[in-house]
């Protein structure tokens, strides 16, 4: 049996009977909340992670190198957020009648008419990205120290609660790691075995240096990174949903270890293998359907904008190539300077039918973030923070993958309102429509947002964030460098082609009212089935490389995200335009009427920036050739394109066809690519017979899942996507 096979067995086995001890710890860190008195939310949060990190039960694995599991009520397939019984989140579970139910009763009749989908969050718990590089750099007590040196001069009773709380947490959180410290090296002094008793004490050593301190070697600041993202988001409860860029953060490391004789690359290969397989095995990727909200961030560019690509970046590849990991989202980031071999690794995994990366554009990400404003320093250390939707690492905190937003929807009501003298004058009523309704659901989210300080700060998070300790502000208050906001839009295709088909049959060719149009879609098509198959057949349809469409669908574009109202959230950032499409343009269609593009009520609206399913294209290049003319850094979102294609067993051939793929997408301007590899026959009798087809893996949306795993109404809608 190898290595990487004792490891699955026995982080399988612990997970599976694994006492998360939530009713005692929910006890205490509820006795602490009811016993507060006049105790600030901050003061409280800090004593609960106290709490946590002194009464914790621990657990340190025989076979996996690195430190973390502690028993807080977090279960096992939970990756932090609002997840129930987790002793971290104690606080918002007190605050949910009068903040989380009650917003979610003001969106509620958006959300059952299909204008908007949301986890009735007024901000995002999850998908944020910790400050690793600080916290490589300067460990817990270099922050600590920066902290007492604010503290001296610092006269505001409000500032100075912070920083009393973030110090307690900080100080709590290396109790806690030097506990793990002690367990290992107490194991070690029993243990009679000689390679188990060096595998304790290595872990105590790293245990006891980091990450108080900061990290000095590649094994180091790996056991950091993972400490840091379990145990933040177990304490805090919140979503560390990325490991960040890691390939950046490890290679000065690997390299000086190399250099020096402190590693190989076999021993640095097995610890990457590590990590990969703990979020696969916890997750239980092989045999259940579960999300694990967890990503890496490869390749693109550091603070100064010199290329990443170096021997990490090869081992996390190789690794997911050879263990055939999908659990973890392999995030690549790519430019034109990108070497051949990068691309070569990324078709390797694509040709290999392991659907668990994507690409995203450094210029088209970067440059979006420098014309919102964002300093071009901190725009390049973006990484994607749970599927491929961005954040940007150290200075954003960005709440984001909470609220899906329907254009659609508004456009149906506008077409409501009557005739219009021109195309130009219902578009403009349209385009109006849409910003009062944006505006309304930012004002919603902004009044309980106001709240997000009272009833869940995160002091130890702050700390790593920059702009936190020098205003003295938790993120939730406002303290990042950027503390922003992306509500995300859908059905890029269905719109444009909706306005298309309104500016065509209304005003151009006039063959009906906007008023009887309206009415043939309230009927869903019902007795004008050849007015549909004009629709379908006659009107042209993003995607096909029609000159004028595409070039009608980059100007709606344009307009859509200059219209969106500049306005800030309750932190003081900004709500930045996107169409990010996560899986929820099938939850949002579901609960659509019949569309001016020929798509009949309940059917998905399209996804991302790819066309509408029910419509032929001739190649995939088509697809991206539509997209030239539009301006993806108008949206500082990932706005993904999703590409469609058969199975191909030639791996040369598939190869040089995925390779060709991502150099087109580099050329138009894309933002993000991801592409799935489907045999549609190989689906349908995975269908029938899934207890033979157990390994099949399919791309949903962010995410990649077994296919027998799914749902059979998701399994249909994979199955039913047009090979383009």
């Amino acid at each position: 049996m190898t290595k990487t096979e004792v490891l699955r067995r026995e982080l399988d086995k612990f997970y599976t009977a694994y006492d998360n001890d939530a009713e005692r710890m929910y006890g205490l860190a509820e006795k602490i909340y009811d016993n507060r008195g006049d105790k600030s939310s901050l003061a409280v949060k800090a004593e609960i992670i106290g709490m946590i990190c002194e009464r914790a039960r621990l657990h340190i694995f025989r076979n996996l190198p690195f430190f973390f599991e502690f028993s807080c009520g977090r279960s096992r397939y939970d990756w932090g957020g609002l997840r129930e019984g987790t002793a971290g989140r104690i606080m918002a579970d007190k605050c949910t009648e009068h903040w989380l139910d009650a917003y979610a009763d003001e969106m509620r009749s958006y959300y059952e008419n299909g204008y908007v989908h949301g986890w009735n969050n007024p901000v995002g718990f999850d998908h944020h990205c910790l400050g690793y590089d600080t916290l490589l750099r300067k460990g817990l007590f270099g922050i600590i120290k920066d902290i007492r040196q604010k503290q001296k001069t610092e006269e505001d009773e409000e500032r100075l609660e912070f920083y009393y709380s973030a110090l307690d947490s900080l100080a709590s959180l290396a109790l806690l790691s030097q506990r793990f410290s002690d367990k290992a090296s107490a194991l070690a002094k029993r243990c009679k075995d000689g390679e188990l008793r060096a595998h304790y004490e290595k872990i105590a050593k790293a245990a006891e240096s980091v990450p108080a301190g900061p990290a000095q070697s590649f094994y180091e600041a790996l056991c950091c990174i993972l400490f840091c993202r379990e145990a933040i988001g177990s304490l805090e409860g919140i979503g560390v949903s990325t490991f960040g860029q890691l390939d950046r953060l490890l290679a000065p490391y690997y390299e000086n270890d190399i250099k020096n004789g402190r590693i190989t690359r076999e021993e640095a290969y097995h610890l990457i293998k590590c990590l990969l397989l703990y979020t696969e095995t916890r997750f239980s990727k092989r045999t259940a359907t579960r999300e694990t909200s967890t990503t890496i961030v490869l390749g693109g560019c550091d603070a100064d904008g010199c290329t990443v690509f170096n021997e990490v970046t090869k081992m996390v590849l190789e690794a997911v190539l050879e263990e055939k990991t999908f659990g973890t989202k392999i995030i690549c980031r790519i430019s034109e300077k990108h070497p051949e071999e990068y691309i070569d690794l990324i078709c390797a995994i694509q040709t290999a039918n392991l659907p668990t990366l994507v690409v995203q554009n450094d210029n088209a990400h970067i440059t979006a973030r420098v014309n919102h404003g964002q300093d071009i320093r901190d725009a390049r250390l973006y990484v994607g923070g749970g599927c491929h939707e961005t954040v940007l690492a150290n200075t954003e905190v960005c709440t984001r993958a909470d609220t899906w937003m329907s254009p659609v929807r508004v456009l149906l009501d506008t077409m409501k309102k009557g005739e219009f003298q021109s195309y130009d004058d219902f578009y403009r009523e349209f385009l109006s429509d849409y910003a009062k309704f944006y505006t309304d659901v930012c004002e919603k989210k902004n009044k309980y947002e106001a709240m997000w300080k009272d009833c869940m700060p995160y002091p130890i998070y702050s700390a790593t964030i920059d702009g936190c300790i020098e205003s003295g502000k938790d993120v939730t208050e406002g303290g990042a460098k950027y503390s922003n906001t992306a509500l995300s839009h859908l059905g890029t295709a269905t719109l444009a082609d909706s306005l298309y088909s309104i500016k065509r049959l209304v005003f151009d060719e006039k063959k009906l009212t906007l008023s009887q149009f309206s009415q043939i879609l309230e009927n869903n098509f019902v007795g004008n089935d050849e007015l549909r198959r004009y629709i379908l057949k006659k009107i042209p349809k993003y995607g096909t490389a029609n000159e004028e469409l595409d070039d009608f669908s980059a100007s709606l574009l344009s307009d859509f995200a200059k219209n969106l109202p500049r306005l800030k959230n309750a932190r003081g950032g900004d709500y930045l335009p996107a169409f990010y499409p996560h899986d929820l343009f099938r939850d949002v269609g579901n609960k659509t009427g019949a569309t001016p593009d020929g798509r009949l009520s309940g059917m998905p609206l399209s996804r991302g920036c790819s066309p509408s399913e029910f419509i032929e294209t001739d190649s995939p290049l088509d697809i991206i050739h539509s997209m030239k003319g539009i301006s993806f850094t108008d949206y500082t979102e990932s706005f993904c394109c999703e590409l469609t294609l058969p199975r191909i067993e030639d791996e040369g051939v598939g190869r040089n066809v995925v390779s060709t793929l991502i150099k087109a997408f580099l050329s138009v301007g894309g933002s993000t690519l991801q592409i799935n590899m489907i045999d549609k026959a190989l689906l349908l009798e995975a269908k029938k017979k899934p207890q033979e087809h157990q390994s099949l893996i399919v791309r949903v949306c962010g995410y990649s899942e077994r296919f027998v795993g799914l749902d059979s109404a998701r399994q249909d809608e994979v199955i039913g996507r047009a090979v383009r």
